[in-house]
């Protein structure tokens, strides 16, 4: 079977979906929720994304956006990039955490995305971790019922469908969600395989007509996505960047300051290139017993660093 197309364009709506890899957990503690929300506000700013709704479960996530600059391939890569660094780092282990891919559909705005809204919202209910979905510290449903949370959720999209007084549609949204999900929406989100556009048949034609119709598979499905590998000559550069130096004052310092700056460089070396005390002495023309001091006697690159690290080399 094809892999499928990613349809993407300027002020499309999506719901997306990703799972532990081997369904593991991707939030094990309060931190690594809040984690993962710390890297959605940086997507929000960094790629212009509006998220409409969302559901972190422990081993798996549900958000409803929207791409006014028609990115979400490069906004998924760099959101499950830079929360797989940092949660690795925080629990101390290496390797994937995502299964690889997610899942995504495209939304016809106006048909479908209020029972998204509810399905995202109603999950912890359906998983049994609540009783009611307010109860469900992350989710976005109470920032639609309270207001709180304006930093990640813009809520007056959807709470426009019920009202205009913001507090009348606030009860009706909550009346709304409470009445559970069509039994239709339930069976296609529940399957195995999502249908790739959620929409009527004039937007499905749509979609074909501008996206599909050169394709030699008709069918729209997902397409893999896979992390970009760190380099050592993307990871030089950032941290040139970042350190505010060329290469050749990293590895050869002139004064206190150079020499925390290789430090930290050394530390970043070893963490994202695996290097040992021999292939860092190549690089950076110290001997292994010299690099061995350095490292015991210098801090490691802190946490502010490291998340600096992950945005450029996410890009």
């Amino acid at each position: 079977m094809a892999r499928p197309v990613r349809i993407e364009y300027p002020g499309a709506v999506y719901h997306v979906m990703n799972r532990g890899n081997a369904r593991q957990a991707i939030f094990r503690k309060k931190e690594h929720y809040e984690l993962f929300l710390k890297c959605l506000a940086e997507v929000i700013h960094l790629w212009n994304v509006r998220i409409h709704a969302f559901s972190l479960m422990p081993n798996h996530y549900h958000l409803l956006l929207e791409t006014p600059l028609g990115n979400l391939s490069r906004v998924m890569r760099h959101l499950n990039h830079v929360y797989t660094q940092r949660f690795n780092r925080l629990v101390t282990r290496d390797g994937h955490l995502f299964r690889g891919r997610y899942k995504s559909i495209l939304v016809e705005e106006d048909a479908y995305l209020v029972e998204l809204l509810r399905y995202i919202h109603l999950n912890p209910v359906k998983a049994n971790l609540v009783e009611q979905p307010e109860k469900h510290m992350w989710t976005s449903h109470r920032s639609y019922l309270t207001g709180s949370g304006a930093d990640i959720v813009t809520t007056s999209r959807l709470l426009s469908f019920f009202g205009k007084r913001k507090n009348q549609a606030r009860k009706k949204l909550h009346a709304f969600v409470l009445a559970g999900v069509p039994d239709e929406l339930e069976k296609r989100l529940s399957s195995r395989r999502w249908p790739s556009v959620l929409s009527s048949d004039n937007f499905k034609d749509w979609v074909e007509w501008n996206f599909v119709k050169d394709l030699e598979d008709k069918e729209v499905q997902y397409v893999s996505e896979s992390i970009k590998p760190v380099t050592e000559s993307n990871l030089r550069k950032a941290l040139c960047h970042i350190l505010e130096c060329s290469w050749e004052e990293l590895r050869s310092p002139q004064n206190r300051q150079g020499q925390q700056r290789r430090a930290q460089a050394l530390a970043l070396y070893r963490y994202y290139l695996k290097y040992g005390y021999k292939k860092l002495s190549k690089t950076f023309g110290v001997t292994p017993s010299r690099i061995s001091k350095i490292m015991q006697q210098a801090p490691l690159a802190t946490s502010e660093l490291c998340e600096k690290m992950d945005i450029l080399l996410a890009r």
